[in-house]
């Protein structure tokens, strides 16, 4: 096993950061877990510029790959009818596993410092997305091409920056989705991007089952923070706390862009 994490792209660069970054790393993942526990915005939403400053891009989204995917199977399988509802939802798949290879590849292809521009650049665009909650209803013969697009967008913003969650909730609810069937449905679409993100890191030989290894360990303060989280859920008011997070992912994205090009 020691053998196996010494390879790939995580291992290197977690040896090499001093106690303060990793302390800052779990940190961030802790944060990331608290938030999500009290207004269930996504994990790598919140971690991910924190990440940022203490490790390159690439690295920090593989790192952020198994804590969303272990996250997301229980409510995937949840409720049954798991392969059938997958099948409902051919476009939004077909259209995230297509955008994780060209994301990946993008990804891999970016100098650090423009990896980290793009990527403060979607979150950004997410943030705003996220805190403008646009809505609009699709007609039936649109749900499926409406979905390709946007599972393909979605799974860009997944493979540069690991935040799929916007585009795929707004779609969603667009098609009607909501309570039960939304959860499962963003969960399935969720898993399948990851999945097909990590064989997309793992086929370039950019990824190892070490990195994997120490990804899925990420998930351990990410549900520490969830568990914190729990008595604080219902003594702070969700959407101004919302609000207030968003906030904070946008002027920490906007710090990303200003670094990345050397403000």
């Amino acid at each position: 096993m020691l053998h196996a994490a010494s390879h790939g792209m995580l291992a290197p660069t977690l040896h090499a950061l001093d106690a303060y970054a990793l302390a800052g790393i779990v940190a961030a993942l802790i944060v990331g877990g608290l938030v999500k526990g009290i207004v269930s915005i996504g994990v790598p939403l919140v971690a991910m510029p924190i990440l940022s400053q203490m490790m390159p891009v690439k690295q920090a989204v593989l790192l952020l790959s198994m804590p969303v995917i272990l996250g997301n199977i229980p409510q995937a399988l949840e409720g049954g009818e798991t392969l059938a509802t997958a099948r409902r939802m051919a476009g939004p798949l077909i259209g995230t596993i297509i955008g994780n290879i060209v994301g990946v590849s993008i990804l891999i292809s970016l100098e650090p410092h423009h990896a980290q521009a793009v990527a403060g650049a979607l979150l950004v665009f997410a943030a705003v997305l996220l805190l403008v909650s646009p809505r609009f209803t699709l007609a039936p013969a649109w749900v499926q091409p409406v979905g390709f697009v946007l599972g393909f967008g979605a799974a860009l913003m997944e493979s540069i920056a690991s935040i799929p969650g916007p585009l795929l909730a707004i779609y969603l609810i667009a098609t009607g989705a909501r309570g039960k069937a939304f959860t499962k449905q963003m969960a399935i679409i969720l898993v399948v991007s990851i999945v097909t993100l990590l064989l997309a890191f793992k086929s370039g030989a950019h990824a190892s089952s070490g990195d994997l290894l120490i990804s899925a360990g990420a998930s351990v303060p990410v549900i520490a923070g969830m568990l914190i989280a729990r008595p604080l859920r219902d003594k702070l008011p969700p959407h101004a706390f919302r609000i207030i997070v968003l906030l904070f992912v946008l002027a920490a994205a906007l710090q990303m862009i200003r670094k990345a090009m050397g403000l």
